[in-house]
């Protein structure tokens, strides 16, 4: 809803704080310019609704076979709790799931505002707004900011301690939260597959030099790159190996609702 606000004599248009509001980016799906600075992608070239921790939130708890099972058992299983806010996730698309599911994400707001119903007479400019101080002083005082901002810098966004229904646990780093799948899937698809080669697919770049002197130097010297190889290889089987654990754990977490978490329940 749009109303006009007086403030120093001028008329702004502000919008009324009806629209969602999220801690994190929320995924795009039109071209649309948004003045909100986007999230680095996961990957080069991904598309806007991949940008945002909520799709990965969706991805991940795909592959958690204790939820697979629940919802294969019509919301039956260790994961019914869950199962309840985020339903079958396997009979219906990303876009589909999530203009249905956007409530579980979306900060409570405490202040709105509201049709003036006193006259205060001519020359007054007045805006009513209502607060829940059941919400606490936090998210008052929050909601307060963002309203403000709203009205007068609605390009601004003010983001704070999430209090929504599922709060994104940590701050996400969506290349990393990419890659941790990329090699889940690889180890999973091929398990007998080396390290080194997953670490190729999903594009790990280990430095390649040790002890200072490049691979491609000791090639333009004509030397050995033995040493470095092993190094290079070791590194590889490293990398991989901390994705996996990284997967596995984030997989287990979404499965209580929570993400992105690194830490064994």
């Amino acid at each position: 809803m749009l109303e006009l606000v007086e403030s120093g004599g001028q008329r702004h248009r502000s919008r009324s704080r009806t629209a969602p509001t999220f801690k994190h980016a929320a995924p795009r799906f039109s071209c649309s310019s948004e003045s909100k600075k986007a999230p680095n992608p996961p990957y080069r070239g991904a598309p806007s609704w991949k940008c945002s921790v909520y799709y990965y939130w969706w991805l991940y708890l795909r592959y958690n076979q204790d939820y697979r099972d629940t919802c294969a058992n019509g919301g039956i299983g260790a994961c019914s709790d869950l199962y309840r806010d985020f339903g079958n996730i396997f009979v219906q698309t990303f876009r589909t799931w999530w203009a249905g599911h956007t409530h579980l994400f979306t900060e409570p707001t405490a202040v709105a505002l509201a049709e003036h119903k006193h006259d205060f007479g001519d020359g007054a400019e007045i805006i009513d707004i209502q607060i829940d101080v059941s919400l606490g002083s936090e998210a008052v005082e929050r909601s307060m900011k963002e309203l403000h901002t709203q009205l007068l810098f609605p390009e601004r966004v003010a983001l704070h301690r999430s209090a929504a229904v599922y709060p994104v646990a940590r701050r996400p780093v969506l290349i990393n939260l990419h890659r941790h799948l990329a090699v889940y899937k690889w180890r999973k698809r091929y398990p007998d597959m080396a390290d080194e080669d997953i670490a190729d697919r999903v594009g790990h770049h280990a430095a390649a030099q040790t002890n200072g002197i490049s691979r491609s130097y000791m090639q333009r010297l004509g030397h050995s790159t033995r040493e470095i190889d092993i190094e290079l290889r070791r590194a590889k089987r490293k990398a991989v190996q901390h994705d996996l654990r990284c997967a596995h754990l984030l997989i287990e977490g979404v499965g209580r609702g929570e993400f992105p978490v690194r830490t064994s329940g």
